[in-house]
């Protein structure tokens, strides 16, 4: 199954997220938190696997960044009620506070801040100098 769809969430005290109905199953046998410097991701963990495989070998960082971004990355199991907790450095560093907005990215679910997810749509909706609007493209898509 891939993740797909957008959800709000509110976050309590201790950093829990109750994770969608619709990718509960996805999760069933845990996961894996990483910080994606724009946003938090949950990946399940043969999603993970692939990803981290194919940043190391991208050669796109150096061992320190790779070192730096695998330092946010946790394993996770879900709690009873489906909850998975994030933890109060990575919450720190992405601004996850109270309202967040969890985004289907196929592989993963990213979670942002809502203000940091608003920011983003209005980015991608709006006229952009240069850039062809979102509408643009999808028209010159041939399959559609």
């Amino acid at each position: 199954m891939d993740l797909f769809d957008t959800y709000e969430h509110t976050i309590d005290a201790k950093g829990r997220l109750v994770l969608p109905a619709a990718w509960r199953s996805e999760f069933a046998n845990g996961g894996v938190i990483a910080n994606l410097v724009t946003c938090a991701a949950l990946f399940p963990v043969a999603n993970w696997e692939r990803y981290r495989r194919r940043m190391e070998a991208s050669r796109v960082f150096d061992r320190k960044e790779l070192q730096y971004l695998l330092s946010f990355v946790s394993p996770f199991d879900l709690d009873s009620q489906h909850r998975v907790t994030l933890s109060n450095r990575l919450r720190s560093k992405l601004s996850l506070e109270r309202e967040l907005t969890s985004v289907g990215s196929t592989t993963h679910a990213s979670v942002f801040s809502r203000a940091a997810w608003e920011r983003l749509e209005a980015e991608v909706e709006g006229p952009r100098k240069g850039v062809a609007s979102l509408a643009d493209k999808i028209d010159q898509l041939e399959f559609v």
